[in-house]
């Protein structure tokens, strides 16, 4: 778990500039003619816009709704030149890195031979937050002789562009505003480890440049939370159902026809409802030392005969510079935002339940 304070790359991803390197994620490329179908199949979201350069955020689920793992759906980098395999259809998806054994086996269960191939790729993941972050990624641009085929402030959110780095191709997307403003950048690393430390260096001297900072994963953890994002292995995972965490707008499109969980997803959202949603917790300062103390509580009402039943449980925590003492965590429906819960392992630390974001408080 990361610590409970800001670095000098948590407050330039805020203020300025912060630089994500080599974030930790998996990039999985499917190609072949029935690439496109396959994975709208899979996917919870409609990826019908991906090969144009409109990336989409969705689940893959299991056929009881649970969330098998979350990813983005990307073009692959030189789509705008019909790039691909012998012209076929080929996208990238990108999951986090502890997302990917389940990913692949999923892809292995479903995908057909005849119809799309995939294999993991050595893509590497470098993300720019922050409100000067186009400025860090034009510097970098400049001075790494890279061509951009769109400036970055013509992208939308998950929209795509290809970068011509010397004779080889990356993509820049724009993040979505829940992850953090700014871009990331995807770069093959075949050229090798002196290639990648070039392109971090000169990733950091950008970055500097713009009055930004390097960053580490602990910073990205308070940011996220910041923002009420929910990630795979603590908000995500085999034992949630995809409309708990909330990102129905971002995730699912109830449009689009069947994929795997369908029935299960439209069921809830036509006919009924999910037990547990994902709300933020807050506590005082000084109730307790660690906030990470806190992960994998079980919660219960302060008052009543019914304390001895679980209502909650908490996913994450961790003490942010802006807001002290923050977590996430799923509690029963019937709780609602300004409640107060306890710890059933930390007896007297009361946890007010909130609306998420923290951010938009």
């Amino acid at each position: 778990m990361p610590g409970d304070s800001g670095s000098e790359g948590y407050r330039a991803a805020v203020q300025r500039v912060g630089l994500f390197s080599n974030a930790r994620r998996g990039v999985v490329a499917v190609s072949g003619s029935g690439a496109l179908q396959v994975v709208n199949g899979l996917a919870s979201n409609d990826v019908k816009h991906v090969p144009s350069g409109r990336g989409v955020y969705s689940f893959l689920l299991d056929r009881r709704g649970r969330v098998v793992v979350d990813l983005r759906v990307l073009p692959v980098a030189g789509f705008e030149g019909d790039a691909g395999d012998g012209g076929m259809e080929a996208l990238w998806l990108d999951t986090p890195g502890e997302a990917l054994p389940p990913l692949m086996d999923h892809l292995r269960k479903y995908v057909p031979p005849m119809l799309a191939r995939h294999h993991v790729t050595d893509v590497a993941v470098h993300g720019l937050i922050g409100p000067r972050a186009a400025e860090a990624l034009e510097r970098w641009e400049a001075a790494a002789g890279a061509s951009l085929a769109r400036r970055p402030d013509e992208l939308a959110p998950l929209e795509a562009t290809t970068v011509h780095l010397g004779g080889a191709a990356a993509l820049a997307i724009r993040r979505e505003e829940i992850e953090g403003a700014g871009f990331d950048l995807y770069v093959d690393r075949a050229g090798g480890a002196r290639d990648a430390e070039r392109l971090t260096r000169q990733l950091e001297d950008a970055v500097t440049g713009a009055g930004g900072a390097a960053a580490v994963r602990g910073d990205w953890e308070i940011l996220r939370m910041e923002r009420g994002l929910p990630v795979f292995g603590s908000e995500l995972g085999a034992e949630r159902l995809a409309q708990e965490a909330g990102q129905d707008d971002r995730a699912i499109s109830f449009a689009k026809g069947c994929f795997t969980g369908q029935e299960v997803v439209a069921r809830i959202h036509y006919r009924g409802h999910v037990n547990r949603h994902l709300r933020g917790l807050r506590w005082a300062p000084d109730a307790l030392p660690r906030a990470r103390d806190l992960v994998g509580a079980s919660l219960r009402t302060t008052g009543g005969t019914d304390r001895a039943r679980p209502v909650g449980l908490v996913t994450s925590a961790v003490r942010s510079p802006r807001f002290g003492p923050i977590g996430l965590g799923y509690v029963r429906r019937e709780i609602a935002p300004g409640a107060v819960l306890e710890s059933m392992d930390h007896p007297g630390v009361a946890l007010h339940v909130t609306e998420l974001p923290f951010t938009h408080k």
